[in-house]
């Protein structure tokens, strides 16, 4: 999870997301991508090597900033398989939704989330990522 550096539009979106889906297919990445309130949420998969590398070049990327990564580990199966990057852009009223969060202060809820399991965005990420399957 980050910060965008500065706002960026829907046709800076659509630009990134085509630099990355061609990236992505040349190195057998997949994943999605959210964008909550100015905030991106990525999850990538594929081999390790290539994460790794990826990775490295998020950290780096200047169009965003406060790199936070949430969660790793490794999967028998994709979850996005036949996406190169998906993306959605989500608003306040359905993360309230997911999240039962009346008042939503982000930076509080994303970096120090009460003492849960799970952490809240990843719960948005999955339920964003359950309504594909269905």
């Amino acid at each position: 999870m980050s910060n965008q550096a500065q706002i960026l539009t829907n046709k800076d979106i659509e630009q990134l997301l085509f630099q990355i889906r061609e990236k992505n297919k040349r190195l057998a990445i997949t994943g999605i991508l959210l964008l909550i309130q100015g905030k991106f949420v990525q999850y990538i998969e594929g081999k390790a090597p290539e994460i790794d590398k990826v990775y490295e070049k998020i950290k780096h990327d200047s169009r965003h900033n406060d790199l936070v990564l949430l969660d790793s580990g490794d999967l028998e199966n994709r979850q996005f398989k036949n996406w190169s990057m998906a993306y959605k852009k989500i608003g306040d009223d359905q993360v309230k939704a997911i999240l039962g969060h009346t008042a939503l202060n982000l930076d509080d809820l994303f970096l120090f989330p009460k003492q849960e399991k799970t952490h809240p965005v990843l719960k948005v990420l999955y339920n964003f990522t359950n309504s594909l399957s269905t």
